[in-house]
């Protein structure tokens, strides 16, 4: 990491959407994250654990592992990240309860939402 970069929160996009993951990386560098991508949940976890951002945010349905997948294995990795679930699909309040994660959004984005949740769950795990 730069020195230019030394002050930045870090933040994975783990999201299969190439749409998706480029709009929410213009976003969230334009409020001040260095935004690391993933595009699938293997390469999520490798991210995860390579660089090890702040914050995940991870879409649940993806190629090779899901979300669910992914965090449920970084959580038996004993990783303790920050972590905004994400999906188009209605069951995600039920989904992220029954895993013990508080934060979550549904697709698509409403972005004032979005970036509230994702300071929420920053601040709550980093205080």
């Amino acid at each position: 990491m730069n020195s230019n970069n030394s002050g930045k929160r870090k933040i994975l996009i783990a999201d299969d959407d190439d749409d998706s993951r480029a709009m929410l990386s213009f976003l969230l560098e334009e409020e001040g994250w260095q935004v690391s991508e993933a595009k699938n949940g293997e390469e999520a976890i490798e991210t995860v654990i390579n660089e090890q951002p702040d914050l995940l945010i991870l879409d649940n349905r993806m190629p090779k592992l899901t979300g669910v997948e992914v965090y449920k294995h970084l959580q038996a990795k004993g990783v303790k990240i920050a972590v905004v679930l994400a999906t188009a699909h209605g069951y995600l309040d039920e989904l992220a309860s029954s895993l013990g994660i508080a934060h979550f959004i549904s697709k698509p984005y409403d972005i004032p939402e979005l970036l509230k949740t994702i300071e929420s769950a920053y601040k709550n795990s980093w205080g």
